[in-house]
């Protein structure tokens, strides 16, 4: 069984590859993320599934793209 830890660590891992241009960190039991911007915009949520769809749709307001999850491209 996954320890919440390593599941964690997994989700942000993976967050932070599909958006390499936002600073993404879970401090006290919240999620967080941080474009460069100026001035940057921040996002908070509970779970990474729910930063992952602020993040998504953050992307498509701004015409930015989403990094595929492994490095050839093909679905995991």
């Amino acid at each position: 069984m996954t320890s919440e830890l390593a599941e964690r660590q997994r989700a942000l891992e993976l967050l932070r590859t599909a958006f390499p241009d936002y600073r993404i960190v879970f401090s006290k039991g919240r999620w967080a993320a941080v474009s460069a911007g100026s001035p940057p915009e921040v996002w908070f949520a509970g779970t990474p599934g729910s930063l992952c769809g602020q993040l998504f749709q953050a992307q498509l307001r701004n015409g930015g793209t989403v990094v595929p999850f492994r490095r050839d491209g093909s679905a995991q």
